[in-house]
């Protein structure tokens, strides 16, 4: 079963590694009437039952021994208030877990998927790696660990970004739904392909629910490739500051400091190093009794 089927990639992908004769039934849901219409057409033939609808708002008919599927990216800004308090119900509900509001749409269609599944059956997901570091994405690696059997995790390179039009670096997450074994370690990935990656580790249990950011692992050891690409963090020292439209009004000259009247005092320059040729500075504005510190990046 594939919840975001398109137009069918991924079933025919399916169908390059199973044959025909191996599928007792295979569904297809998607909400774009364009792409259902046209999965219909392509896959119809070959055992694919294309449901049109939105996953998100279907009730569960039936239970699959495998879920293959890459659900949409959309980010929680661009879904109603509403929308996530139902979304976040039904979940509840299903699993007991409480997702945060911030939650992209790849979240929720991954823990609602839980219902779909049969005892003991897999799920393979394509989703944004994001959700690996990042707080909302808190019950979904406590689902991943306490609900079900994680398998693995591979990260692509976010230099070899797996699709033309995303902006975001990709994660295949393998998994059974079954309660993992006390003892159970989670083969983790980074870089080349699925098949052969470029570096992997097995990782606990223990230390994945210990761990606040996944992307720590895998672990470089003394003979691990190196990383794929340069990030930030390896030329800079970067620190989180004030993000700001107005950089006219926090970033100014020392001469309008003088003519504001703002002693020097209550600045601080936004490229402290020396011989920057850019002596501007940042003002610290009073706020609730404190200052408010920006700092430059």
């Amino acid at each position: 079963m594939d919840p975001a089927i398109g137009t069918g990639s991924f079933f025919a992908a399916f169908l390059q590694a199973f044959p025909k004769d191996r599928i007792e039934s295979a569904a297809g849901i998607e909400v774009d009437t364009a792409f259902a219409e046209a999965a219909t057409a392509v896959w119809g033939g070959l055992g694919l039952r294309v449901v049109e609808g939105d996953f998100t708002k279907l009730r569960p008919d039936a239970k699959y021994n495998l879920i293959l599927t890459n659900p949409p990216y959309v980010r929680h800004h661009h879904l109603t208030t509403k929308d996530k308090e139902e979304l976040a119900r039904l979940i509840r509900e299903a699993t007991g877990l409480r997702m945060s509001g911030l939650a992209g749409l790849y979240c929720y269609f991954l823990l609602l998927a839980d219902s779909w599944l049969s005892e003991n059956g897999f799920a393979v997901w394509l989703i944004p790696s994001e959700f690996m570091d990042v707080n909302y994405g808190r019950e979904v690696k406590r689902y991943l660990t306490e609900s079900v059997t994680l398998i693995r995790i591979h990260r692509f390179c976010p230099a070899d970004v797996q699709f033309d039009d995303a902006l975001v670096s990709s994660a295949v997450l393998v998994f059974e739904k079954r309660s993992p074994e006390p003892n159970h370690t989670v083969a983790i990935s980074f870089g080349g392909t699925l098949i052969q990656p470029n570096m992997k580790d097995d990782v606990s249990l223990d230390e994945l629910r210990m761990a606040k950011k996944w992307t720590r692992f895998p672990r470089q050891g003394r003979d691990t490739p190196k990383r794929c690409t340069v990030t930030l963090g390896d030329l800079f020292t970067v620190k989180r500051g004030l993000a700001t439209g107005n950089n006219e009004f926090f970033i100014v000259p020392r001469e309008r400091l003088h003519e504001l009247g703002i002693p020097i005092s209550c600045v601080r320059p936004s490229f402290p190093a020396r011989g920057m040729c850019d002596r501007r500075l940042l003002t610290r504005m009073p706020m609730a009794g404190r200052y408010l510190t920006a700092s430059y990046a």
